[in-house]
């Protein structure tokens, strides 16, 4: 028969944590009614229990769980059990008994146990983390939102600019084409104009429409002009090309250009410059049509009063800056319009409305710019404007284009003239070992020539190659190198081929006069020999030279001059103007083309490339590489494709009116007048 097991008796709980463990009295522990209560820091505690028959207890055998952690039971002999970190909630510890080999009792002993939750885990706290996650959420959305919004407000503000730029675009052009196919008749009509101004037969009357004929159309072709400059801006297709030069020089002449043209009486138009040398880089280009627009427009609103054009230096925070102000006594400009007048198509209102195409002061803007300076207005109702831009003194704009200014390169090439020769004497060398004879030579000719002598061929040479002679006077029998090889190497050296060479000589033999001649020399004189003899032989070889070199300068054409060469040049000079002829040609466009640029090509020094063009050409090398040009814009305009101001650009001259003038003087009429002339 199964004996019947005591029942389970609690009797003591202990937990740990928090700052002391405690312990939980046996009364309370057996109630049944309420639940043992601990925080979450006790979440490690002890239980143990025991059989109220104490006799029996080694025979017992115990089973517990913890009902809400783990709900399998676990056997046992000891009669205390300890959870570890038991996590927060509501949990019933369940104890029974039997005996060894006996069924487990039925009767339970149960201990409810709650641990209770951390602040930061209670059921508000939880709500709490739900609002602000929902929050977060919500702003995300709402920033991801704005995000969105705004990009696709950028993406359409995109689109609308460069729908609105491709529309500009489109019209400027379609502006620009038509600017284009305007200048051909604006050609044909400003030719016949500028004939019939010329016309004394005509009337008063009818020549003062002639003017105001002539005057309109050129007033059309400067927007033209106006527009081809503003689409070369924005299309950034405008390079900034400086070069050194004196900008009073050009405000004077522009003021002096305007002062001729305004023909409004009650208008003084006056031009102040600082001082008359003020050097700096400027593009004469970019000058010139800021200045152009600026004055067009205060001649345009100004009625009466006073016009002024400045140029001055000033210092700002220790910089200098060089300014040019253009000055008036007209209408002015209201200040809430001042911020705009140099946005492209706008017009400021005023109660005087005149016309205008709202794009001059946005090219002056851009130019300006573009020249690296800055430009301001000053204006006041009813009293006049002040336009002003300044630009760094000092600045050598290392990022632009170089040129020189065809001034510079007439003074540059004075400079090598000036260098080349130390008087207006033609230079004669003497080569000649016996001191009595380079004596006599040197005192007959001292008066008419540059003398240099020299005691052998050796140091003859040397002087040839230093002073480039017009004329080489050599004896043959010398100690060293003779006048024979002397005049080989005078010959075969492209430096000095083109000197004439006397040879002199004792010998009088047919044998050493065809020596001396397949040397190379000019000329053969015998001693013993007359100073008169000798001048008239000089002359005479001189006089040769000073014809070929006038028929070569009437010759620009490359196929001329070739013929020209063979037939009066050495090979060696003949071969060495061709080259310089066709390397002028190939850069026929390029305004770098100059005596610096031909003898760093040509491997000569600038003087030595000077003396040589000039005795073989009768012409400074300016002067060559100019008639070159010539004859290449003649060829140009007789196709009749190009008007005066692209034919001077597509020969390397930026300036139609430099053009004009090197025209006239080559072919003695303008390039208008001269298709006239062809034309008849």
């Amino acid at each position: 028969m199964e004996r019947k097991v005591p029942p389970v008796v609690i009797t003591k709980m202990e937990a740990y944590g928090g700052k002391k463990s405690s312990g939980i009295n046996f009364d309370y522990l057996n109630t049944g009614k309420k639940n043992v209560k601990l925080s979450y820091q006790q979440n490690t505690f002890s239980i143990a229990f025991n059989i109220q028959d104490y006799s029996l207890a080694s025979q017992v055998t115990y089973s517990y769980r913890l009902k809400g952690l783990d709900d399998s039971w676990h056997t046992t002999e000891e009669n205390s059990i300890t959870f570890r970190n038991i996590p927060p909630g509501y949990y019933r510890f369940q104890v029974r008994t039997a005996f060894q080999d006996q069924a487990w009792a039925e009767e339970l002993t149960t201990l409810p146990i709650y641990i209770a939750s951390p602040l930061w885990l209670t059921w508000w706290a939880k709500i709490l983390y739900l609002v602000i996650a929902g929050s977060i959420v919500f702003y995300l959305l709402y920033v991801y939102k704005k995000r969105i919004d705004l990009q696709s407000s950028y993406e359409l503000e995109k689109k609308n600019r460069e729908q609105e730029q491709d529309l500009n675009s489109e019209r400027l052009r379609f502006y620009t084409n038509i600017a284009h196919e305007l200048r051909t008749p604006l050609t044909l009509i400003l030719g016949p104009l500028e004939d019939m101004k010329r016309n004394t037969q005509l009337m008063p009357k009818q020549l003062h429409r002639v003017s105001v004929v002539r005057q309109s159309a050129l007033r059309l072709l400067n927007l033209i002009n106006q527009l081809l400059e503003f689409r070369k801006t924005e299309t950034q297709n405008k390079k900034l090309c400086v070069s050194k030069g004196n900008i009073a020089a050009l405000v004077k002449e522009t003021g002096l250009k305007y002062k001729e043209l305004t023909t409004n009486l009650r208008v003084d138009f006056t031009t102040s410059i600082e001082q008359e040398q003020m050097w700096l880089y400027f593009d004469k280009e970019i000058i010139t049509i800021a200045l152009d627009n600026l004055i067009a427009n205060a001649i345009k609103y100004t009625d009466k009063g006073r016009i002024t054009l400045s140029l001055y230096t000033v210092v700002k925070e220790e910089v200098s800056y060089t300014e040019i102000k253009v000055e008036d006594t007209g209408i002015g400009i209201p200040p809430e319009e001042q911020a705009h007048i140099f946005d492209r198509y706008y017009q400021a209102k005023s109660e005087r409305q005149v016309s205008g195409t709202g794009i001059g002061l946005a090219l002056v803007k851009s130019l300006i710019t573009l020249h690296e300076g800055e430009i301001r207005v000053e204006s006041e109702p009813g009293k006049g404007s002040s336009f002003i831009f300044s630009l760094l003194t000092h600045n050598i704009y290392p990022n632009a284009l170089h040129t020189e200014h065809e001034e510079e390169k007439e003074r540059e090439e004075q400079e090598v003239v000036k260098e080349a020769s130390s008087g207006d004497k033609p230079i004669l060398l003497v080569v000649e070992d016996n001191e009595d004879i380079r004596t006599y030579i040197s005192d007959s000719f001292a008066d008419s020539f540059e003398v240099y002598i020299a005691g052998e061929g050796k140091e003859g040479h040397r002087a040839a190659l230093q002073h480039i002679p017009d004329i080489i006077v050599s004896d043959i029998m010398m100690p060293g190198m003779n006048g024979i090889d002397l005049c080989k190497l005078i010959k075969e050296d492209v430096r000095t081929s083109h000197i004439p060479v006397i040879l002199l000589t004792a010998k009088d033999t047919l044998k050493d006069k065809e020596e001396g001649y397949l040397s190379g020399a000019d000329s053969y004189l015998t001693k013993p020999f007359s100073a008169t003899l000798l001048r008239s032989r000089i002359n005479n070889l001189l006089e040769i030279r000073k014809k070929l070199a006038v028929q070569l300068s009437r010759k620009t054409d490359l196929e001329d001059k070739s013929a020209v060469f063979k037939e009066s040049l050495s090979k060696l000079d003949s071969e060495f103007l061709e080259s310089l002829a066709r390397l002028i040609e190939e850069h026929i466009g390029s305004e770098k083309i100059n005596i610096a640029y031909l003898s760093d090509k040509l491997c000569m020094s600038d003087s030595t490339l000077f003396r040589k063009i000039k005795a073989l050409t009768g012409v400074s090398t300016n002067e060559f590489i100019r008639k070159i040009k010539m004859k290449n814009a003649e060829q140009l305009l007789l196709t009749g494709k190009f008007n005066v101001s692209e034919v001077a650009f597509k020969v390397g001259m930026n300036s139609p009116i430099y053009f004009r003038q090197c025209f006239k003087e080559e072919f003695g009429i303008s390039p208008s007048e001269y298709l006239k002339k062809l034309n008849k």
